[in-house]
């Protein structure tokens, strides 16, 4: 039986943007396998944001308390006392409760993350699900021999093999999708763009899933934030294996 855990805490952090990058990795996962945490999350968002339009209005009410306690209040002297119309006084009430408290609205409504920053939130290389061995062709023994250094993260090596099974067969799926992988960890991002987008334009493979994830964190990456909001609109539409990251990445951006 799964142990109980209080998520409070964590679910501030979260909100706060204060988790360090491996706990807002296990937190993720865990709403991914916990609806009722993500239902939770978005409560704590909620109630928030109905807090600070409370403490909005307020301070609204606090400052026109001021105009009404500042009109009673007849300085000794003054033979004149200007008297300021109720509708004027609401309306610099409510300009002064938008000037103070406006920015912290927005920013608690509208809080993004930096591209560069998820991105690293969310990479990690793609597993090796290929038990490749030595086949019955020089082809082959090459692309068992380019997993095996990819398995190894020895990915500048790897990246040498998969482009030489390519080299004589450019419909290799398998080392086009491997070779997108090694040039992300290698830092060539336009390369792994052109892999991925390979990958999806060939509509007929078992990868096409896990290309669109890794392009969506190219763009992520470069900085084209536009081309990753609409792909990763996309993948949370498919309603696939990366959509409830796709949906968190998309709030954040």
């Amino acid at each position: 039986m799964r142990n109980q855990i209080d998520y409070s805490g964590f679910i501030e952090k979260y909100l706060n943007q204060t988790m360090e990058q491996d706990e807002l990795k296990w937190f993720e996962q865990e709403m991914d396998i916990n609806p009722s945490l993500e239902e939770e999350v978005q409560l704590s968002k909620d109630i928030g944001e109905a807090i600070l339009n409370e403490e909005t209005l307020a301070f609204r009410h606090q400052i026109s308390n001021l105009f009404e306690n500042k009109e009673h209040v007849k300085p000794a002297r003054e033979k004149r006392c200007f008297r300021i119309h109720p509708s004027v006084r609401v309306a610099v009430a409510s300009l002064a409760a938008l000037i103070i408290l406006g920015t912290g609205i927005f920013v608690y409504t509208h809080r993004t993350i930096p591209a560069e920053k998820l991105f690293e939130n969310y990479y990690e290389p793609f597993e090796s699900l290929m038990n490749m061995r030595s086949g019955n062709s020089q082809t082959a023994d090459i692309l068992a021999t380019a997993m095996q250094k990819y398995e190894e993260e020895n990915f500048e090596s790897a990246l040498l093999l998969f482009e030489t099974v390519l080299a004589t067969d450019d419909q290799s799926i398998t080392s086009k999708f491997y070779s997108g992988i090694s040039y992300l960890e290698t830092e060539r991002y336009q390369n792994a763009q052109n892999s991925f987008t390979g990958i999806i334009d060939h509509n007929d493979n078992l990868f096409i899933e896990h290309a669109e994830w890794y392009l969506g964190l190219c763009y992520l990456k470069t900085g084209e934030k536009e081309k990753a909001k609409s792909l990763f609109s996309s993948i949370e539409a498919s309603d696939g294996y990366y959509s409830s990251k796709s949906r968190r990445i998309i709030r954040n951006l």
